[in-house]
């Protein structure tokens, strides 16, 4: 029996016949090719920066434009580190197959592209070692290799706080040596202008000298600094107060006190952001005379409760502070008359935002005298300076633009197409004329026609949002429309 030769094309693969290595593929003349090689530059860099360095070495491979995109520096401005970046593969005798920090991935990564690096991000992980090794070896390269991590301007490190709920020992155990790198990490970018520290849960000691270096490199440059759950009690946290140019404070209300306060009243600060969330265990409440001091050694603090998280807890009150916006960012928050008069008594003559994002989680009573209408239009009837207001329970439409009538400097209302009851269930009001009675039952019965007479009213095109929409709602809570 006769051996048959086999031949190879250009892949490898056996070819029977090989006429058909050289047999040209028939063009089709009618077909349309794409244009995706001819992208601009702008475009494909734009495109680049919301790959994963996996996806993004993928797509060089296309054509020589999107191989030349790979390398171009804003498309690495940010860097966000998690459990299985930059990882290889090892058997433990203990714990069998994990993924472990490629120190050798990991310094070519920073040689090539730390340079361009602007927004360091920890994203929460599991795997504490591979996070102490990261700090490691980004520390050494930043002292070896000249301007490597040079150009951060933004940290975000969140805490996997879920590790802590299951192994607390193992947690803390670790974390003496983590923050210890971490701190020498943050301590040697001269640019530094946003820092932000969420979900730490430390003890006293650690908590209270944390920043200290970072005051002493970051002085004149920080200029937005978050502070969630630094600490698990009540402990005060001076270091805020010593950035001259900062103008964003997010702190939780534990790390809060007088003491901080007088601080704060004496410095730039404009917006001071005071967030709960579901690791938050304490809080305190400033006593109002701290309030009044400030208020008056710095006129232009604005201050801004929020609520995050799958939080069932109430807000904390803080008496005689300038609150102007109260967010409610969960989807277990609810509007109870008890609330509307605690804000209305503390805040109408402050408040300018009352929102509540994210779908609700709770049920919702179709009865008028089980709903928020009345409490809402409380609130816009004697807080005269509110200018956003976003609803997301059940409100009749006659209560749409009961609200619309009301608030006189309303700007900015959202409301969810779904929670719309297509009613006219107020009662007659003496203040009301007939006329205008008449205006609200007709116009409620559509809602055309409440859309319409909303952007009347408004000034501008308004309608009620589906929730897909109403769940990117963005609300910027630093500006506002009085000077």
């Amino acid at each position: 029996m006769q051996s048959r030769t086999l031949f190879k094309d250009d892949y490898g693969a056996p070819v029977a016949d090989p006429k058909s290595l050289y047999r040209e593929e028939k063009v089709d003349p009618n077909h349309v090719y794409s244009n995706w090689h001819l992208l601009p530059n702008l475009v494909l860099e734009r495109v680049f920066q919301y790959l994963t360095i996996c996806q993004r070495y993928i797509a060089s491979m296309v054509c020589r434009n999107w191989s030349l995109a790979f390398d171009f520096p804003r498309v690495w401005y940010t860097f966000a580190l998690h459990d299985t970046l930059l990882t290889k593969r090892k058997f433990n005798y203990c714990s069998g197959w994990q993924k472990l920090l490629d120190h050798v991935r990991v310094t070519i990564f920073l040689n090539r592209k730390g340079m361009h690096i602007q927004n360091l991000i920890f994203l929460p992980m599991n795997n504490l070692f591979n996070l102490y090794e990261f700090l490691n070896v980004a520390l050494y390269m930043h002292y070896n290799c000249p301007g490597t991590l040079d150009k951060v301007q933004s940290v975000r490190f969140q805490f996997a706080c879920q590790v802590a709920d299951r192994s607390e020992e193992v947690v803390f155990g670790t974390g003496g040596q983590i923050l210890e790198m971490f701190k020498q990490v943050i301590s040697v970018f001269p640019l530094l202008k946003h820092l932000e520290l969420t979900d730490l849960l430390l003890d006293g000691c650690d908590g209270l000298h944390i920043l200290d270096q970072v005051c002493t490199t970051c002085c004149e440059t920080l200029q937005t600094l978050t502070l969630i759950n630094l600490t698990k009690q009540d402990l005060t946290i001076l270091h805020p107060g010593t950035f001259i140019n900062l103008n964003t404070l997010i702190i939780s209300p534990q790390n809060l006190s007088e003491d901080l306060l007088e601080l704060l009243g004496q410095s730039r600060l404009s917006n001071l952001h005071i967030t709960q969330t579901k690791y938050t265990k304490q809080g305190r409440v400033i006593n109002y005379q701290a309030w009044k001091r400030c208020r008056r050694a710095n006129p232009k603090l604005r201050v801004h409760l929020c609520i995050e998280g799958k939080v069932k807890k109430e807000i904390l009150w803080q008496p005689r502070a300038p609150v102007r916006s109260i967010l409610y960012d969960s989807p277990n928050a609810k509007i109870t008359p008890r609330v509307m008069l605690t804000i209305i008594e503390k805040y109408k003559q402050d408040l300018e935002v009352f929102a509540h994002k994210q779908l609700p989680r709770f049920h919702m009573s179709s009865s008028f005298h089980d709903r928020c209408d009345s409490s809402l239009l409380l609130l816009a009837r004697l807080c005269p300076f509110v200018h956003t207001m976003v609803v997301r329970e059940k409100v009749s439409t006659a209560t749409v633009l009961l609200l619309a009538h009301t608030a006189k400097n309303l700007q900015y209302f959202y409301v969810r197409r779904n929670a719309m009851l297509l009613k006219a269930d107020w009662p007659y009001n003496p203040e009301w004329t007939p006329e205008f009675y008449a205006w609200l039952c007709k116009n409620a019965r559509s809602y055309e026609a409440v859309d319409r007479e909303v952007s009347q009213i408004l000034g501008c095109r308004w309608q009620a949002l589906t929730d897909k929409q109403f769940k990117m709602i963005n609300l910027d809570l630093n500006k506002t429309l009085y000077l």
